[in-house]
């Protein structure tokens, strides 16, 4: 009985470390995605903004 209940223990831990891991790993992903929405979005303003200003020119 001692070496199942160490056993679960140690199984338990291990699950509880790769649930902890799987989860650092998403927020990374979902920020690391987050900051390529904001440079695309940024980059496409910009890029409308300097459009605007380009018609303005008589040339």
């Amino acid at each position: 009985m001692t070496v199942l209940a160490i056993f679960l223990l140690i199984i338990g831990t291990l699950l509880v470390l790769i649930g902890a891991l799987l989860v650092t790993i998403g927020v990374a992903l979902i920020l690391t995605g987050v900051a390529l929405i904001v440079a695309g979005t940024y980059l496409l303003i910009r890029r409308l903004l300097d459009r605007d200003r380009t018609r303005s020119h008589s040339w």
